[in-house]
């Protein structure tokens, strides 16, 4: 199948492996709410790593940390983690609302006093999952290539800056959390004589891609998206299998990843 227009990649998991900067942002973060004696926890760095594919956005992380404190299993967090998560936090749902805003804009501000004091070192602590000439000939192999992330976009900017890779948008969650809604701006911003763009999506997160194809029955220009789950990413063995299966995601491995000749977007025949 030719190249699309436009090739969508989410950044952490897929990208960038920040897995050291989440534990410690998130242990600065948790001090500010929780007293940080209780995160004298053995093992709680390596457990916080593999549960990391639970979290969906930012904030979620420091409360993944409390929630371990306080004695949630790995299967708990892994079968259930937005009951783990409510629970986490009480209070009611307004309640719950605040604090949740309150942990985001405290996350923003340690990541950035953290920058200011220690950049080299902050930027030590997100690493690339590939060779950074092979992941700048993935991002060059397009016209366009676009970077749709729930991490406020300053620091993805900041990373690719340091990496010297350069792509054409790169969407924040300054932009919205929803990224049916990012790639309908990328369609928007890129198309050519009033004919959509062929997109191609990556991402590492299943739940994600299943939410790409519920929008598509209501947004017909989302349903030839390219739909792309990151094996190397922050999966899980479960969702995984379900990619292999699906009849729009296709599981992509490192390897494939970093040869976009090979890839192959076409639908799988049903029936």
């Amino acid at each position: 199948m030719s190249a699309p227009d436009v090739l969508a990649l989410d950044f952490d998991g897929v990208l960038c492996d920040g897995r050291p900067e989440y534990f410690e942002a998130s242990a600065r973060t948790y001090a500010h709410f929780w007293s940080p004696s209780t995160l004298r926890v053995p093992g709680l760095r390596e457990r916080f790593a593999a549960l990391r594919p639970v979290i969906m956005s930012g904030w979620e992380m420091p409360t993944l940390l409390r929630a371990l404190v306080l004695g949630a299993s790995d299967r708990k967090v892994l079968a259930a983690w937005p009951a783990v998560r409510d629970a986490t936090l009480g209070a009611t749902a307004g309640e719950r609302a605040r604090l949740i805003e309150r942990i985001r804009e405290v996350m923003d501000a340690v990541r950035r006093d953290w920058i200011w004091l220690d950049r080299d070192g902050w930027l030590d602590a997100n690493r690339p999952y590939a060779p950074l000439d092979r992941v700048r000939a993935v991002v060059n192999a397009v016209p366009h290539s676009a970077v749709v992330t729930t991490k406020e976009g300053e620091f993805a900017r900041l990373i690719l800056a340091r990496w010297k890779v350069e792509v054409a948008d790169v969407q924040g969650k300054e932009t919205g959390e929803h990224k049916c809604e990012n790639l309908l701006g990328l369609m928007d911003r890129h198309a050519a004589g009033g004919a959509p763009p062929r997109v191609w999506f990556v991402e590492d997160r299943l739940e994600t891609l299943e939410h790409v194809v519920r929008c598509s029955a209501n947004e017909p220009r989302l349903r030839d998206v390219g739909l792309f789950l990151a094996a190397w990413g922050y999966t899980t063995p479960r969702a995984r299998t379900i990619a292999r299966r699906h009849p729009r995601i296709r599981l992509l491995t490192l390897a494939r990843f970093l040869d976009p000749a090979t890839w192959d977007a076409s639908p799988r025949p049903t029936g």
